[in-house]
């Protein structure tokens, strides 16, 4: 009896070591808890859990350009070892899109953005001002709109100049059915 255990251990041994080397499991840190994903590795090594350096729950993925140099080396590390990718901007690419996938159906902040400088290029031209073009802050999400975007100026209090950028018909029930962004426009 002992001798079957003994024998189903050492067989047994690389049959775990192989296991250990090709598989890994993926962390990643959300505000409240810590997701786990189990992955198989693309080539062997003795580490087992991996920190997603690139997805940080519910953040933004960081744009490529601004990753600082400290981190590509983790980040070289987690994709080679994922989806063996050794290029960087590849696997970044991974994570930018399943981001957007998750957004796609909010509205642009590109679209915003160009309704709201047409707006503010016909008012410098048609008053001789010299706005500069607005920009969204990159908190602002909103639903997709169906309608073209509305844009005017906003009757401020504080005499500060701003803009509205509006939608009057989403594809979502009330009350995310439409939406008002107010941007600030300074003069140059």
């Amino acid at each position: 009896m002992k001798k079957y255990a003994l024998i189903t251990c050492t067989a047994l041994l690389p049959l775990l070591n192989a296991a250990y080397l090709f598989t890994g499991i993926e962390t990643q840190h959300r505000e409240h808890s810590t997701n786990y994903t189990f992955f198989i590795k693309q080539r062997p090594s003795l580490q087992f859990f991996f920190d997603n350096p690139i997805a940080c729950g519910e953040c933004d993925v960081e744009i490529y350009e601004k990753l600082p140099l400290s981190r590509l080396e983790e980040i070289r590390n987690y994709c080679g070892q994922r989806f063996g990718l050794n290029n960087l901007r590849m696997c970044h690419a991974i994570f930018a899109e399943s981001q957007r996938q998750t957004r796609s159906n909010m509205q642009g902040h590109d679209a915003i953005e160009q309704v709201a400088a047409r707006f503010i290029n016909g008012s410098n031209i048609e008053n001789g001002t010299n706005f500069l073009f607005p920009y969204v802050n990159s908190k602002t999400f909103v639903p997709e709109c169906v309608l073209p975007l509305r844009v005017k100026w906003r009757a401020d209090a504080e005499k500060k100049d701003r803009i509205i950028v509006s939608c009057e018909e989403t594809k979502h029930a009330k009350p995310q059915n439409r939406w008002d962004v107010t941007l600030p426009v300074f003069s140059n």
